[in-house]
Parts: structure tokens; C-alpha cells; sequence
């Protein structure tokens, strides 16, 4: 009988660090039968080993079948737990989770079969979602179903490590195929006209997107910044939790310097960078506040996330380096980082315009050189070229042209 506690794939000592972290697992052999799993609802020792009693208890019975588990069960008492304990996005998780058990709940983990999956698939592509304030239907796009896809995934992977299905059956099943990544960014204009709505009860959200659109750090980053983490000396704001588990520092430019210096001479004693006058607490929400401006100004199909499109575009566009912007985004690729960097209609224009000024050559052939070998036998000839600059006045005569290097 083995029962011990495991974090992120390997034993825990009670003296490790991570020890009230990690889950109680049970490990055992019984009648022909290996049990290996989880008891997430266990949390002492004593609890864990009741749990392995009732198994063996079962399977003495002839009563236990893996199996048999029902999916919102597994949900429930094995993913959801996981998910809170080691996903940042775990609330994500359990949105997602509600509309899997609608579909999946009352089905047994054996009997979840591929075409099973493609029949979720095509409903809930199917089914509309909504968003704005007057509840109008929207299409639901494929990557939201993807996700929902990816989160089934999980849950059934987690179901075949603890042997309690014998595959994967997405593993079958082919994701929807997405559409090109949108190329969103506020252009000058829009932003004058949405910082012209962010005054009076909307001025700490004008405060959230100057840093936004001057740093690149999401929203959470932003509103769960602390006064700790900012260092007025070295003008540096540290990033202690972000979505990819790694910290970062980001320097500050004039405007977030002075932005930030003014919400420091009016806080108070709190903690937070943004929270409450009256109770101290964080501000972890402006979506109601940006959505409403974002409509009184005119604003469509604009996401506060688009203020790091912004943010790297604007970079891109005065020649910062790829690697550079990856820093700042606190990406892990270049490749993620072109996502966010997009080109604007009047760099494009530039590009164009820069071929007016640009001298033109044309490509002149020198005579041919006849080669004798010592065989006496004429050696195939060859062409060698060469740019030559020439004059407007020459350029209605020459039929190959070629940009001078």
C-alpha cells in the first residue's frame, strides 16, 4: 500500500516546500487490479486512506468499475480541484466546465466516443453567444469552440492517467479551423476620442490605459499591481505574476512615470495601485466602465486587450526590435509576439513612397569570351552581369531595369 502526496508530476517529502500543495494519491494492486489515482477531496493522510479502503472494499464486492464514473463526477471531484490548485486561469476552467457537463455529465468517462465529440462540436458551433447589452445573438467563432475542445482534452487525459479509460478519444477528433488572428490597434484618433470619455468616474480607468498603452501589461497585471513592486529610483515597474508564470521588469517612459507618481500623492496606506478609496480593497474589474466608453466614443470591436496590439505596433513602428517587443509583452517566442505587431496603412505607405526617390540601373551584358581547353574544344560561353547607373534620359531605351544597390 503506497499513499503519498504529489505536486506537478512528482513525490512530495513532508519536507518539501510545496507539501500543502500537493494532492494525496493512492497506489495499490488488488485481485489483478493496479489502482493508481488521486483522491482530491482528501485533505489529511487519515481521509486518503479511507478512500483506498472503499476501493478495496469495492473490488472484494465485485462492485468497482472504473468505468463507470460518471463525467461531471470526474469533473468535479478530480479536474476542478487540479485546475484551482495549479492554472492561474482556472475560473476559466469551470465556465467551460458548466457547458461540457451539460453535454457530457450524465455520460459514463468509457462510453465518450469520437463521433460523440464532433456532435458536441457542431452544436455548440451552432449555438450563438451574446455579449452586447441588448442581448443580440452573435455567431459563435470556432476558436471559442476550440477552447472548449482543448478543456475536454485536459479532462479526458487526466481521466486516462488514472487508468480510468483506456485512450483519449479526442485525440480522434480534428479541431475547428480558425480564422486568421484579427489585426486591432488604436490609431491616434481613436484614442483622443476614448480618452476624451475616461474622465470623471471613468479617471482611474484612464489611468489603467496610459500605463496599458505605455507598457504593454494586461489588465490583471495592472490592476493587481502593488506600490512594492514599483521602483520610483530605477523607474521600473516588476511584473510578480503573469500569465506565463514569469516575472518581469518593465521600464517606465515619461508618461507612466508621471502617471504613477500622481496616483501615489493621492493614495492612501493601501497595498494596491488600484483599488477602493473607502475600502482599500483592489479594483479587479473595469469592464462595464470600458465598455461604455468605449461606446460613447464611438468605439467598435475595440478589447482592452488591444491596448498590447497597440503598444507593440507603436514600437514596431518607431524600430524597435522583435526581441525587444517579446521582453516588453513578456512573451516566450518571437512568433507569439508578430501576433501583436501589426503594420499601419500609413508605414505601408511610406514603404511605397520610398521607391520615388530610389535611382534606377540597368543590366548590361559584357561580350562574350570564346575559351579554348587544351583538347582544343570551345568551352560552353557565360554570362556575367553587371549594374550599371544610368540617367533619366537613358531610361526609355533599356529594357531591363534593376533598383541600383
Amino acid at each position: 500500500m503506497a499513499i503519498y502526496k504529489r505536486y506537478k508530476g512528482r513525490r512530495l517529502k513532508r519536507s518539501d516546500r510545496d507539501w500543502d500543495k500537493g494532492a494525496w494519491w493512492i497506489e495499490f494492486s488488488l485481485q489483478s487490479q493496479y489502482i493508481h489515482q488521486s483522491v482530491p477531496g482528501a485533505r489529511t493522510q487519515a481521509q486518503a486512506e479511507r478512500a483506498e479502503n472503499q476501493i478495496r472494499e469495492a473490488i472484494y464486492e465485485r462492485r468497482y468499475d472504473p468505468g463507470k464514473k460518471l463525467f461531471s463526477e470526474f469533473v468535479d471531484e478530480t479536474f476542478l480541484p487540479w485546475s484551482k490548485a495549479n492554472k492561474r486561469s482556472h475560473r476559466e476552467d469551470e465556465q467551460r466546465s458548466v457547458t461540457l457537463k451539460d453535454f457530457f455529465g450524465e455520460k459514463h468517462l468509457r462510453d465518450i466516443k469520437p463521433m460523440m465529440i464532433e456532435t458536441f462540436k457542431r452544436e455548440r458551433l451552432a449555438t450563438p453567444t451574446k455579449h452586447d447589452k441588448e442581448d443580440r445573438p452573435r455567431p459563435r467563432t470556432p476558436a471559442s469552440v476550440n477552447r472548449d475542445l482543448a478543456c475536454l482534452s485536459k479532462i479526458l487525459s487526466m481521466a486516462f492517467d488514472n487508468e480510468l479509460i483506456d485512450s483519449n478519444p479526442m485525440r480522434r477528433v480534428r479541431l475547428l479551423k480558425e480564422s486568421p488572428s484579427r489585426e486591432r490597434f488604436i490609431t491616434a484618433d481613436e484614442e483622443k476620442r476614448l480618452f476624451a470619455q475616461l474622465t470623471g468616474r471613468r479617471d482611474h480607468i484612464r489611468s489603467v490605459v496610459t500605463i496599458a498603452l505605455n507598457t504593454g501589461m494586461r489588465r490583471g497585471e495592472i490592476l493587481g499591481l502593488q506600490w512594492e513592486h514599483v521602483n520610483f529610483l530605477a523607474r521600473t515597474v516588476f511584473i510578480a505574476k503573469s500569465k506565463t508564470g514569469r516575472t518581469r521588469t518593465i521600464p517606465m517612459n515619461d508618461i507612466v512615470f508621471k502617471e504613477l507618481m500622481m496616483l501615489k500623492q493621492d493614495a492612501g496606506p493601501q497595498e494596491f495601485v488600484f483599488s477602493n478609496s473607502r475600502t482599500g480593497i483592489n479594483i479587479d474589474s473595469i469592464k462595464t466602465g470600458w465598455r461604455n466608453a468605449c461606446e460613447d466614443a464611438g468605439l467598435v470591436n475595440l478589447r482592452f486587450h488591444d491596448t498590447r496590439h497597440t503598444f507593440a505596433t507603436r514600437l514596431r513602428a518607431n524600430g524597435v526590435h522583435e526581441w525587444d517587443i517579446r521582453d516588453l509583452l513578456g512573451h516566450t517566442s518571437v512568433r507569439m509576439t508578430s501576433v501583436y505587431t501589426h503594420q499601419t496603412p500609413l508605414n505601408l505607405c511610406h514603404a511605397v513612397n520610398s521607391l520615388t526617390n530610389a535611382k534606377l540601373g540597368k543590366v548590361v551584358r559584357f561580350p562574350r569570351k570564346k575559351r579554348v581547353s587544351s583538347t582544343k574544344q570551345i568551352a560552353p560561353s557565360s554570362r556575367h552581369l553587371a549594374v550599371e547607373h544610368v540617367s533619366a534620359q537613358q531610361h526609355e531605351d533599356v529594357s531591363v531595369r534593376t533598383l541600383a544597390s
